[in-house]
């Protein structure tokens, strides 16, 4: 599909612009508006309207291999992309009720209802080669080589490097070949 975006971020403006600058009363208003500011990301706003309680940002997998991509929360919007491949992880940005703001490993945001992800974790090989290791270590035995892309099941992550499987094969892997988590998130 041609790769056209509106900014999904308009859609969010007038709730930005009551959260931010207080128009109107929070009690009058049917919407729970959360906001909060990143540390490392002065300026940036992470916004939950009516969503579903989890942390944001966080990550997320595709269901199935036929889901849309819309510019804004809702079925009237749009369609952005089409994606055609279950498992692949994207990271949450917003909710707005239903509808999940979404980006995925090649920048490309969007709306995706909250039906079409799932909580399981995946991660996406993002370097040339992935060299998975029978330990968390550079010197453990070699179990396999992730090319490019592979979706890998995310079992933990406790360091920098990450227990991953894939079929019958599991291993660890480092953390910088990965797209699929969080900056500094641990998984046990």
């Amino acid at each position: 599909m041609k790769k056209s975006f509106r900014p999904a971020a308009l859609v969010l403006l007038p709730l930005l612009g009551w959260a931010l600058f207080g128009l109107g009363s929070p009690t009058a208003n049917p919407f729970t508006i959360k906001a909060a500011y990143a540390a490392d990301e002065s300026q940036e706003i992470r916004l939950t309207v009516r969503g579903s309680g989890l942390p944001v940002p966080r990550f997320v997998t595709l269901k199935s291999d036929d889901v849309n991509m819309r510019a804004g929360p809702g079925t009237e919007y749009p369609i952005l992309w089409h994606y055609r491949k279950s498992g692949l992880p994207l990271r949450v940005e917003a909710e707005f009720g239903v509808w999940r703001k979404v980006v995925d490993h090649d920048g490309a945001t969007g709306w995706m209802h909250h039906s079409v992800v799932s909580l399981k974790r995946m991660v996406l090989v993002t370097t040339s080669s992935a060299r998975l290791h029978a330990e968390a270590d550079d010197s453990a035995a070699l179990v396999a080589v992730a090319e490019r892309d592979a979706l890998l099941e995310l079992q933990s992550c406790p360091t920098q490097w990450c227990r991953v499987a894939a079929g019958d094969i599991r291993g660890w892997v480092s953390r910088t070949s990965l797209w699929g988590l969080v900056k500094d998130e641990v998984l046990n």
